[in-house]
C-alpha cells in the first residue's frame, strides 16, 4: 500500500530534466528558462510533487498567449499525475499549491483551455469542479481535414470572391500587409472594437507570411486569417480568422480560409492536413462549421475553457 508521503514544492531550473516527462514536449523548455527577459515575458510557474527523489506530479502555468503582462493572467498548461499516484487527491493538492504560488508573480487570474477529445477530459473537468472552478464551457470549435476537400467545403468561394472584388477589396499576403494588420488590430483592441484573441502579434514568429492573408483595399484593412505550420503535428493551422464590422457578415472570411487552403494544396499537396477554428462569439461561423465542415472532417473538437480569480 502506497502512503501519502509526497512533498509538494516549486520546481527549480536544475530539476527540469527530472520533471520534463510529466508535461508536453512543447512546454518542457519553460521548466529550464534562465534568461531573465524570457522569464519576465512568460513568467512560468511549475510546482511538483515528489515521492522521495522521484517527481510524481506536475502543475505548470505561464502567461496567457497574446495577453499583456499587466493583465495579470496565466494559463494552466498541464496538470499531470503519474499513474501509480492517481486517485489520491494529489491533483487537487497540486493545483491548490500552484494557485497559492501565482499571486507572488502578480497573477490575479488563472485560466485553462483543453480539448474535448483529450483522453482524460472528463476526469480533468471533475478535478476542476472539485477545486471550485467554474464549469468549463466550449469557447472554440476546431475542424481538421485534408485541403483537397476545399472545393466541397467552400462551395461559395467563387461568388464570395466576386462580391469582394466588386466592393473594391481583395486578399493580400501577410508578407505584403501584415504589419498594417497588426497595428490596426492593436488599435481596435485598445478601443474595445475587437476581441483580444484576434490579435495577430502572438503568432508573428510562427505564421507563414505567404499563406496568412489580409482582407483589405488599397487604403483600408478589414480582416485577416493567419496560417501556421505545425510540423510536429504534420498539419497547417489557421488559429485566427477575424473580420471587423460591418464587413463581418459578407462571408469574406470564408473566402480567405478557402484561398489559404488552396495555397496550401498548391504548395504542399492536396493530402496536406489543415485545422481551422472559430470562437463561441462567432455564432454564425460556429453553425457553419458544424453544418458544412464537419461531414468532411478527419475530426472535430471543442476547446473547453474555465477561468478562476486568485486571492492575494
Amino acid at each position: 500500500m502506497i502512503t501519502q508521503s509526497e512533498v509538494i514544492r516549486p520546481v527549480s531550473p536544475d530539476e527540469a530534466d527530472a520533471v520534463a516527462p510529466l508535461t508536453w514536449a512543447s512546454y518542457r523548455s519553460l521548466l529550464s528558462l534562465t534568461d531573465p527577459e524570457e522569464k519576465r515575458l512568460c513568467r512560468p510557474c511549475a510546482v511538483a510533487a515528489w515521492d522521495g527523489d522521484r517527481p510524481v506530479s506536475l502543475a505548470l502555468s505561464a502567461v496567457s498567449p497574446g495577453r499583456p503582462l499587466e493583465a495579470g493572467e496565466q494559463t494552466l498548461l498541464s496538470l499531470t499525475v503519474a499513474r501509480p499516484w492517481r486517485r489520491r487527491g494529489l491533483a487537487l493538492r497540486l493545483l491548490a499549491a500552484l494557485e497559492g504560488a501565482l499571486p507572488s508573480l502578480g497573477v490575479r487570474q488563472l485560466a485553462v483551455s483543453y480539448s474535448s477529445r483529450l483522453p482524460a477530459a472528463d476526469p480533468f473537468a471533475a478535478t476542476l469542479r472539485a477545486a471550485g472552478w467554474p464549469e468549463p464551457e466550449p469557447s472554440r470549435l476546431r475542424i481538421c481535414g485534408a485541403v483537397r476537400d476545399t472545393v466541397k467545403v467552400f462551395r461559395d468561394r467563387d461568388s464570395l470572391m466576386t462580391r469582394m472584388t466588386a466592393e473594391g477589396f481583395r486578399l493580400w499576403s501577410w508578407r505584403e500587409r501584415g504589419r498594417e494588420a497588426e497595428t490596426l488590430a492593436q488599435a481596435l483592441i485598445d478601443r474595445g472594437k475587437a476581441p483580444v484573441w484576434a490579435r495577430p502579434t502572438h503568432w508573428r514568429g510562427m505564421l507563414d507570411p505567404d499563406l496568412s492573408l489580409v482582407i483589405g483595399a488599397d487604403d483600408v484593412i478589414v480582416g485577416w486569417a493567419l496560417c501556421v505550420h505545425q510540423p510536429d503535428l504534420s498539419r497547417w493551422f489557421f488559429p485566427i480568422g477575424w473580420v471587423r464590422p460591418p464587413y463581418d457578415r459578407r462571408g469574406w472570411l470564408m473566402g480567405a480560409y478557402a484561398e489559404g487552403a488552396e495555397r496550401v494544396a498548391a504548395r504542399h499537396g492536396g493530402d496536406s492536413v489543415a485545422v481551422i477554428e472559430t470562437a463561441s462569439g462567432q455564432s454564425g461561423m460556429w453553425r457553419l462549421f458544424e453544418r458544412r465542415f464537419a461531414p468532411h472532417a478527419h475530426w472535430i473538437d471543442r476547446m473547453m475553457t474555465s477561468e478562476r480569480p486568485l486571492n492575494f
